[in-house]
């Protein structure tokens, strides 16, 4: 998440071309880059169409790649392209001179046929403590919190979003109901020179109190591949019929754990099992690319609640985060117009309870090349998203963003 090395600032004119997927990938670990952009990530989506950019400068030099995932209108070569919390870039040097970088882009989707554009922008914006957060919580819901001074405001994110904000790139929301896509905030706790005594510190006393309760009642924590799917999707689904969301269908997570069953030192997806003599109570799925480790998706039972099993599974992944060199733990993301009755706003305070700073990213921007098939993909995307919402249950999944 907008990780960077300190390697010399690349000089312009830039160029973007397309290049092989291990190299995209070199390139990403190297600037700082989301999961969500790797040849991996690309593998869980085959109805979408892929193309790795590579950034070039003056020298030659590789300063950054992207995955662009394509999607055409029906029965028309009109493609949409979409960069998924990408591409990634040395977003520090990007924002001394956006167009210099992200013009060569454009040129370039102009010329693939996109009558749109939309990128991800992985720049922190703007970070708040817990505690703010909790307290607005308790005060009624999450409406205006980001009203509150953040304990972080970036400067670099505020220079690249006034230069899009005066070349037409809009904000995602700003159209119709087919708009929604990654998560412009996010729960993080920051692992960056810490230590597990530290991190188990920053945490709210329930959460030390229920991992002593773990502790007590046995539970062991194990890490499995693709092998675990039955399990995670049997308890995945009791959650979704408890906390009334609409589950994906189990081959959805057996593709991409076979996708990210690659380099384990760093890019690897694992599912992790809390259990008491082999009686799991609680699964999640993980995914760990360069310094940050994910948590997408989890479920839990109702047996054996009290054994508190969840809490001791993402303590678990947060201790093999920092073991692995981690500096960044994501829980992923939440919807600010929770209310305080909202079924999902526990989930969002158990994801507070463990340390998790609120990040705020730049987000999702889209920049619309051709208005006429702009308007045509949005009318095809709007019916498609009427027919999902007549299914039974399609109440929205809180990390549906994945």
């Amino acid at each position: 998440m907008d990780q960077q090395t300190h390697a010399p600032e690349p000089t312009g004119p830039f160029t973007v071309r397309p290049i092989p997927a291990d190299q995209a990938q070199q390139a990403m670990l190297s600037v700082g880059g989301s999961f969500l952009q790797t040849p991996s990530w690309a593998d869980t989506k085959p109805d979408w169409r892929r193309q790795f950019l590579g950034w070039f400068d003056a020298s030659g030099q590789l300063v950054g790649a992207g995955l662009v995932l394509a999607r055409n209108i029906p029965k028309l070569k009109h493609t949409f392209a979409y960069l998924p919390e990408g591409p990634a870039l040395p977003w520090a040097a990007v924002a001394d001179d956006p167009s210099a970088w992200l013009d060569p882009l454009v040129e370039w989707a102009r010329s693939a046929g996109a009558f749109a554009l939309r990128l991800g922008f992985p720049i922190v914006s703007r970070t708040w403590e817990p505690d703010p957060v909790k307290k607005q919580i308790a005060d009624g819901g999450l409406l205006s919190f980001t009203e509150l001074p953040p304990a972080v405001d970036n400067p670099v994110a505020r220079r690249v979003e006034s230069w899009l904000d005066a070349n037409e790139w809009k904000p995602i929301g700003w159209g119709t109901t087919s708009a929604v896509g990654q998560p412009r905030y996010l729960c993080i706790v920051d692992l960056a020179g810490r230590d597990a005594e530290s991190v188990l510190k920053g945490m709210n006393q329930q959460w030390r109190r229920n991992i002593k309760k773990a502790e007590k009642a046995g539970v062991q924590v194990r890490a499995v591949g693709v092998e675990g799917v039955d399990t995670f999707h049997e308890l995945y689904c009791e959650s979704a019929a408890r906390d009334h969301f609409y589950p994906r269908p189990k081959f959805y997570f057996e593709r991409m754990m076979k996708a990210f069953a690659g380099d384990h030192d760093r890019l690897m997806g694992t599912f992790y099992e809390a259990h008491v003599d082999g009686d799991v109570l609680a699964s999640a799925l993980m995914i760990r690319f360069g310094t940050t480790f994910s948590y997408l998706y989890g479920g839990t039972t109702t047996r054996n609640r009290d054994a508190r099993a969840s809490n001791a599974l993402q303590w678990q992944a947060i201790k093999d985060a920092i073991d692995a060199g981690c500096t960044a733990y994501d829980f992923r993301g939440f919807n600010t117009s929770l209310g305080a009755t909202s079924p999902l706003t526990g989930l969002l305070l158990y994801k507070l309870g463990a340390g998790s700073d609120v990040v705020e990213m730049v987000g999702e921007r889209e920049l619309v090349i051709s208005p006429f098939w702009h308007a045509a993909f949005e009318k095809a995307m709007d019916l498609r998203v009427a027919m999902n919402k007549r299914r039974k249950g399609s109440a929205p999944e809180e990390q549906a963003d994945v």
